[in-house]
């Protein structure tokens, strides 16, 4: 109950936060990030949304499994104990949870 309360009232960063699908996903996220680089953490999940959405689009040549390799090298790539700790293994979960998921309900995009 606590959680959603705080995603209530703290929801407003979350507008512009790229991370996460749907709203209780997306604060869930910016909840794990909140102790980091915010805005390093979202602009890795801009470019992974980006990719993904090239990739349904069928413009580039950049397959689901490069894009979640890239967005964990992004999350490398900042210089925070947090995110290297915390964040991406948090983050990696999830996305290997839904890429199982759009594997098991042959729909990938």
């Amino acid at each position: 109950m606590r959680i959603f309360l705080f995603i209530f009232i703290f929801g407003i960063p979350v507008n512009s936060w790229s991370c996460g699908e749907g709203k209780f996903t997306e604060g869930l996220a910016w909840l794990i990030a909140a102790p980091s680089d915010t805005n390093s953490v979202n602009r890795c999940c801009e470019i992974h949304d980006k990719n993904y959405d090239n990739f349904c689009a069928g413009v580039g040549s950049i397959s689901l499994q490069t894009a979640d390799f890239l967005f964990n090298r992004c999350l490398d790539n900042i210089n925070s104990r947090w995110v290297r700790y915390v964040v991406k293994p948090l983050y990696s979960a999830a996305i290997n949870v839904n890429s199982w998921w759009k594997r098991a309900t042959r729909n990938p995009c």
